[in-house]
């Protein structure tokens, strides 16, 4: 009975060795973004369609500024994956490596995300279904995942949203309208089933309200 006892003590110990050696292994996996370097990663790469902070100033590109850092580099994964379809970001994603990745996300996510105007005719609306949802076509209120000054959730990869351009907003919410998702996985489930039951008033009602947002936390 002891010499078993001591028998399973010791497998005991070997297991919790074992999967302590692991998570070290795990965690070792996670590469550290070097803002300095994202920066100058940045400037040549990614400056021309979405500023050299991040802040881009044509509306049909993203903000970045601000953007929480595993969003940027589950994004910029999935764009070299081809999860995500996009002509222009594929091949700039194809460039990077995932050093170059986790630096890019480390200097945009210490970025201030300049806010954009606000849209008074349509904001009303917007702020509505982004606060309450719509509960007669059962879609659910916008900050339930991005919350409720649009900040997002980077554990969960829920985007930060506040102050991004209206147009860009309604691309995105239109291609997901029409069916475009972003891979296969319950973010992309949940963002058809958003933008299938959303109107092309509603679209452009909410991304005038997110625009509009408080985006410099």
């Amino acid at each position: 009975m002891i010499t078993s006892c001591r028998s399973r003590a010791t497998l005991l110990a070997v297991g919790l060795g074992f999967a302590v050696v692991a998570t070290s292994v795990q965690a070792a996996d996670k590469l550290v973004g070097n803002a300095d370097a994202g920066q100058a990663e940045v400037s040549s790469v990614c400056a021309a369609c979405h500023g050299a902070d991040g802040n881009s100033t044509d509306p049909q590109y993203p903000k970045l500024a601000g953007q929480h850092a595993a969003y940027i580099e589950h994004q910029l994964a999935s764009f070299q994956s081809g999860k995500r379809s996009n002509s222009i970001m594929s091949g700039m994603a194809g460039m990077l490596s995932k050093q170059d990745i986790a630096n890019v996300a480390a200097y945009l996510s210490q970025q201030k995300t300049s806010p954009g105007p606000v849209d008074t005719d349509q904001a009303a609306l917007g702020k509505s279904i982004y606060d309450n949802g719509i509960a007669a076509a059962g879609l659910p209120a916008c900050e339930s995942c991005h919350g409720p000054k649009g900040l997002g959730d980077s554990a969960k990869l829920y985007p930060r949203i506040a102050g991004q351009h209206a147009q860009y907003v309604v691309q995105v919410l239109t291609g997901w309208h029409n069916g475009q998702a972003w891979g296969d996985g319950p973010h992309a489930k949940l963002a058809l089933s958003v933008g299938q039951k959303l109107t092309v008033e509603q679209i452009h009602a909410i991304a005038a309200y997110v625009q509009g947002m408080n985006a410099v936390q």
